[in-house]
């Protein structure tokens, strides 16, 4: 009697674990709707510049662009994207390749190290004139401005790791 109830559990439990199972790697190859994290990067940039008053005189925003996920760069996504730049520099470009490398490099993207959005903005100087402002903002993982430039010193930037810091070494 024991075996058999044994057996019966084993019957009705394995198909509920599979299905969780198999629900939960569904749930987490679902990338997050990009509108969704892009209004999480507005929220945070909007509540970072009313913490700072001081440095945002008369704060305005235009608009939010070019919302993009960061990672950090891997021997395999470094492997990757030098192959697929070998491809592009060919006289005659193989795309069946190259979508095959793309595949693979969506696929091994790396560890998420944040976001960076453009945010275009206007603020009024102590006598009243407008001023127009372009900056890239860099949120980490959490959503927490992590830091903000300009839109061109970016491409001067060597490590990323430098900008997305975990908190914890932040902290002092």
């Amino acid at each position: 009697m024991k075996e058999s109830t044994k057996v019966l559990v084993l019957l009705i439990g394995l198909p509920i674990l599979a299905s969780q199972l198999s629900c939960n790697k569904v749930a987490e190859r679902k990338p997050a709707d990009i509108s969704v994290l892009q209004e999480k990067a507005k929220v945070s940039v909007n509540n970072w510049v009313r913490k700072h008053p001081d440095e945002f005189i008369k704060y305005k925003p235009i608009s939010f662009e070019g919302f993009t996920a960061r990672y950090e760069r891997t021997e395999m996504t470094s492997y990757l994207s030098d192959k697929m730049e070998e491809e592009l520099a060919k006289p005659k470009i193989n795309q069946h390749r190259i979508d095959s490398l793309k595949i693979l490099l969506e696929k091994n993207k790396g560890i998420l190290m944040g976001y960076t959005i453009l945010h275009k903005y206007q603020t009024k100087t102590i006598a009243g004139e407008v001023v127009k402002h372009e900056d890239l903002v860099f949120l980490d993982s959490t959503f927490h401005v992590a830091t903000i430039l300009s839109p061109d010193a970016y491409d001067m930037i060597m490590d990323l790791k430098l900008i997305f810091r975990p908190d914890s070494l932040q902290k002092k």
